[in-house]
């Protein structure tokens, strides 16, 4: 598999988790399919951020160090994926309701 579409699946998934749980914390999001999507979305836009925003990249390449060769740049890509799509499950939360 295409190490840069693996890293995609791996923000989206960690987009949809980090999603769903601020999205059901603040009772919102849509549902669960709402706030999945949303979170999906969140995570996939953190790692453009990461990749276009030095700022961003900065902070997400710490995350690498937290694991050994290919697993550290896997972890780093789910747990960015999980802040922008927390971050974005927030904002949904907070500003859809069911």
């Amino acid at each position: 598999m295409d190490p840069v579409i693996l890293g995609y699946i791996a923000q989206a998934i960690g987009g949809a988790v980090g999603g769903n749980i601020l999205g059901a914390v603040t009772r919102g999001g849509g549902g669960l399919a709402g706030r999945t999507l949303i979170g999906a979305l969140g995570g996939v836009a953190a790692g453009f951020a990461a990749g276009n925003v030095e700022a961003v990249g900065n902070i997400t390449a710490m995350w690498s160090n937290l694991a050994e060769g290919d697993m550290g740049g896997h972890l780093a890509n789910l747990i960015t994926g999980a802040a922008g799509g927390g971050i974005l499950g927030l904002i949904g939360g907070l500003l859809i309701r069911r």
